[in-house]
């Protein structure tokens, strides 16, 4: 058998070579060869062809799903920051009809979705100027987002035109890119960078943008979700009576409520414990080392200040202090718990309340005009302060730019907080657990109470 193979080769073999002493065969089979390769080449050109005709396509229908059809001008931001969980922008756009102007929103898009968020817009001669800060803590609420590349534009609706004006923003402000790390939920977390840059279109269009890039991560070493500060501290004692001292019950009370927290999964910073409590003072809070250089340090999305009123006899009850501009619903939620939690009535004070429990207190008119002229007999410039500055330090100062902080260190009586003009604040809150004169004996036999009515609320606002 492997002889009768081999015959039939060598009978092959001589075959061929009579067929390739052919000159027509042989050029019917170059002919083949290259008509072989043309096609192959075609076939190369088309599925090529094809395949980036596919990815203009996708290309262009994510630009479409993006951006839309824009503006050639751009909205100006003269501010962005985050507050809390929270995203604000503010900026103007020129050229627009008073006349025609119905309403402004953001939109923050990717290729699947678009969110859209109502924010407050005022026309002065043909310059719109819009805020998404009317409530610090709502609006484009970070934590929602999920792994992806995310733009942001401004929509303006015009009442003569069903379609929409839409801009991408153009950075004019000072404000460094963001890093923001969402609150940590099940052991885990996500990085949302908030970054102004440049995308150039299918069209070879370039423009200015604002991005927001989400990706998974682990909170880095000195990144936490809250940070409790225990109010005084040090050579400050706080109000005292018979012998006990708001800065110690304070601290338990930072302590429990640290391990509270922490016990649903957060990770959370004291401004001072056992190893600091004795460098504080009632005016070095802006030191390297003080409560809000700590605090801010931490880029926590949340802060508690812990405190015990003093006051006249008659007042008792708890209190709790938001920020200017919150939705108070936070705030509420604590109040109420305790409440419900404790013996604690709600405060009877009626200075600055807002409903019951819950309280906001900025500065006045007469505390502006003492200010100023305590900088006049200083020889510096008065702060930028109104009346809808936050008073408590711990609210302002922890919130940046948008609380208003101001402590720039023109008053040579403190330090400088390197941290008042930064674009990302903390969401802060002053805690009165009650009055010292009135209230002690239920502060120190309630205290378990009271944490648990402070952890509820942060875990069902955070749930």
């Amino acid at each position: 058998m492997h002889d009768n193979f081999k015959d039939k080769l060598v009978v092959l073999k001589v075959k061929l070579k009579k067929k390739f002493k052919n000159r027509f065969f042989r050029r019917r089979l170059v002919l083949y060869f290259v008509c072989l390769i043309i096609f192959i080449l075609i076939m190369s050109l088309i599925l090529k062809n094809a395949k980036r005709k596919k990815y203009e396509n996708q290309i262009k229908a994510y630009e479409a799903n993006v951006f839309g059809s824009l503006e050639e001008e751009y909205a100006q931001i003269t501010k962005y920051y985050t507050y809390g969980t929270h995203l604000h922008i503010e900026g103007t756009i020129d050229n627009i009809n008073k006349d025609n102007y119905e309403s402004v929103s953001i939109l923050v898009s990717d290729e699947h979705d678009t969110r859209e968020y109502g924010i407050n817009g005022s026309l002065s001669n043909s310059t719109l100027t819009f805020t998404s800060a009317n409530q610090l803590n709502s609006g484009i609420h970070l934590d929602d987002y999920e792994n992806g590349t995310y733009y942001i534009k401004v929509k303006v609706k015009m009442n003569n035109s069903n379609k929409p004006k839409l801009y991408t923003l153009k950075n004019t402000s000072s404000y460094p890119a963001i890093d923001y790390y969402s609150v940590t939920r099940e052991g885990k977390n996500k990085l949302a960078k908030i970054n102004f840059t440049s995308y150039t279109n299918f069209e070879k269009r370039k423009f200015d943008c604002l991005s927001m890039k989400v990706s998974d991560t682990q909170l880095p070493t000195g990144v936490y979700d809250i940070v409790i500060d225990a109010g005084h501290g040090g050579t400050d004692a706080g109000v005292s009576t018979g012998g006990y001292l708001e800065k110690n019950i304070m601290l338990d009370y930072a302590k429990a409520l640290k391990n509270s927290i922490e016990s649903h999964g957060f990770k959370v910073k004291l401004t001072r414990d056992d190893s600091n409590t004795d460098s504080y003072t009632d005016s070095n809070m802006y030191d390297p080392d003080g409560r809000v250089t700590v605090a801010c340090g931490t880029k926590a999305k949340l802060l508690l200040a812990l405190h015990i009123a003093d006051g006249a006899s008659r007042l008792t009850g708890c209190e709790v202090y938001a920020p200017t501009k919150s939705d108070l619903y936070l705030a509420r939620s604590m109040a109420n718990n305790m409440k419900s939690s404790t013996t604690i009535p709600f405060s009877n004070n009626n200075d600055f309340r807002e409903t019951d429990g819950v309280y906001l207190r900025n500065y006045t008119n007469p505390q502006i005009e003492v200010l100023a002229k305590t900088a006049q007999a200083k020889g510096y410039a008065p702060y930028n302060i109104t009346t809808q500055t936050p008073y408590y330090y711990m609210i302002r100062e922890t919130g940046g730019i948008a609380t208003g902080a101001y402590m720039d260190g023109r008053n040579t009586a403190f330090s400088k907080n390197t941290f008042y003009d930064s674009n990302q604040g903390i969401e802060s809150y002053l805690i009165n657990f009650g009055y010292i004169r009135t209230d002690l004996q239920v502060i120190l036999e309630q205290k378990n109470g009271f944490i648990d009515a402070i952890t509820q609320s942060i875990v069902n606002d955070w749930k």
